[in-house]
């Protein structure tokens, strides 16, 4: 990708995850150029790389919407990533080597001070940061990416979580107690708290939220999307 687009891609990956552009919202190729003061086929290209991340659809006669997921396929997603992330840390050799869990703190004070500055945008790209250090500590490299994989395929669900200053305080809780088990030499504790790290009430209020809206019926879920990690 150019710098163009990947400055746009980006940009839109935050505002869709941080709710900005919400589930069904249509995104206008016009506007969009004249925010990002690019033509019109630069934004066409974006678009695309988006289609891939799983983000939008395009739409006949709708033209290009933000990707809406069912509750089931959002509860199959994290079924998947429990047992690809409980297996990477119980393969993960203990302790780790000091220098990922002392950059895995200096991520998350950085993390920290971006939730007390209200800056989301850095919240979000230190979050990924952060878990993708954490899973260098995988030997395992085709697990590590399948991991990054499904965290980005729920990452749009992720905006009900950044204006909850509770739901931000667990996460920070959550992270440090990642970095004590990763010091530590019992791999049944690390996938013990990776596996509480996951806010299944999360996908339970997305579940809420999507019956209010459509009701009890769901769509067939299409085949499985194949994403490739750009963001």
């Amino acid at each position: 990708m150019t710098s163009a687009i990947t400055r746009i891609v980006t940009t839109l990956y935050e505002d869709i995850v941080l709710g900005i552009f919400p589930a069904g919202n249509k995104l206008a190729e016009e506007r969009l150029a004249e925010r990002f003061s690019v033509k019109r086929h630069t934004i066409r290209e974006a678009f695309l790389h988006l289609e891939e991340l799983g983000f939008i659809d395009r739409v006949p006669n709708r033209g290009v919407l933000v990707r809406e997921m069912t509750p089931t396929e959002v509860r199959e997603i994290y079924d998947v990533r429990a047992v690809l992330e409980s297996h990477a840390a119980s393969v993960t050799k203990l302790p780790v080597d000091p220098d990922i869990t002392d950059r895995m703190a200096a991520i998350q004070e950085r993390h920290s001070k971006a939730i007390e500055d209200g800056d989301y945008r850095a919240v979000l790209h230190l979050n990924t940061e952060f878990h993708r250090t954490q899973f260098s500590a995988c030997a395992n490299t085709t697990l590590v990416a399948a991991i990054e994989d499904f965290a980005i395929r729920v990452h749009a669900i992720t905006a009900m979580k950044y204006g909850d200053r509770s739901v931000m305080e667990r996460v920070t809780e959550h992270h440090w107690e990642i970095i004590e088990a990763m010091k530590g030499t019992d791999n049944a504790k690390l996938i013990d708290t990776v596996l509480r790290h996951f806010d299944l009430r999360r996908v339970e209020e997305y579940g809420q939220r999507y019956r209010m809206k459509y009701g009890n019926a769901e769509p067939a879920v299409s085949q499985p999307r194949r994403l490739r990690v750009v963001v």
